[in-house]
């Protein structure tokens, strides 16, 4: 008796293992799914970011801007680059790593910021309607 008892202890045991197992596996590749996918939408934003900051210049230059408006579109769009450059230049963890600290480093202009983010995106999305 005592020995089936071991036994089947030690089969469950064995199944609970290749379950938990099975489940790691299936996190890891989840988690490298994740971030090809993140990897492939840094991508995009690194393309979407020049390419509105050269229609900002050329739209400023077509409309026969002012020199003030001139340096103001081209300051726009020299952030838009270097905000592009920082999102080719670094990977989603430094990104991520990066954008902790800051919020650690001032928690505050984060919740702001994030306020700020909310009611913009809220205002996009109700859009007319009232």
């Amino acid at each position: 008796m005592m020995a089936k008892s071991k036994s089947a202890n030690g089969a469950a045991h064995e199944v609970a293992n290749e379950v938990a197992s099975e489940v790691a596996d299936g996190l890891s590749e989840l988690g490298r799914q994740v971030r090809k996918q993140a990897d492939e939408a840094r991508e995009e934003a690194v393309k979407g970011l020049n390419s509105i900051a050269e229609t900002i210049r050329q739209q400023a230059r077509e409309a026969g801007a002012h020199d003030d408006i001139l340096r103001n579109a081209d300051d726009v769009a020299a952030g838009l680059e270097r905000a592009a450059q920082y999102l080719k230049a670094n990977t989603v963890d430094d990104i991520r790593e990066d954008a902790e600290t800051r919020v650690r480093e001032n928690p505050w202009m984060a919740i702001g910021l994030a306020l700020i983010i909310g009611l913009a995106l809220g205002l996009i999305l109700r859009g007319g309607r009232r």
